[in-house]
């Protein structure tokens, strides 16, 4: 497991021991066995109440909201959360597959490859129409008998 999670299991560790009992015992014992054998030894955070002013691991913001809604938070707002994760999960999985597409990677590069060949047709429609040497020598000389 990599250092980050076993250190952000520390400090929920030490924030599961702060916790009044009330709240403690709503959740599992075996998941508290999980968090304290998968947690860092040599890490020691930090943690003091008020705990809204410790600076705490993203990883452990996520672990104890998973906390909150799995354990501690009544049926009607687990629903909420639920949903409002399953959304944001599609959300996401949505901008994936619209970034990833492989059809979409193609069409893009059919685009690009017709630009490029609309912009080649401009760049080719424009041709300047020029006189050649002799052409303008005898409208030098026409010019001047008009003059006259």
């Amino acid at each position: 497991m990599k250092q980050e999670y076993k250190e952000a299991f520390s400090e929920v560790y030490e924030i599961l021991n702060i916790m009044p009992n009330t709240l403690s015992n709503k959740i599992p014992q075996k998941f508290k066995e999980i968090i304290k054998r998968e947690r860092a030894d040599s890490y020691i955070p930090s943690i003091s109440e008020p705990i809204d002013e410790c600076p705490l691991k993203e990883e452990t913001i996520i672990i104890l909201a998973l906390i909150y809604r799995d354990f501690l938070c009544d049926e009607k707002e687990r629903k909420e959360l639920k949903a409002r994760d399953a959304e944001s999960l599609r959300v996401f999985e949505e901008e994936l597959r619209e970034k990833y597409n492989p059809d979409n990677i193609f069409k893009n590069k059919r685009q690009e490859k017709e630009e490029q060949k609309v912009q080649t047709e401009e760049k080719s429609i424009a041709v300047i129409d020029e006189q050649k040497w002799y052409q303008k020598i005898f409208n030098i000389i026409k010019g001047i008998f008009k003059r006259k």
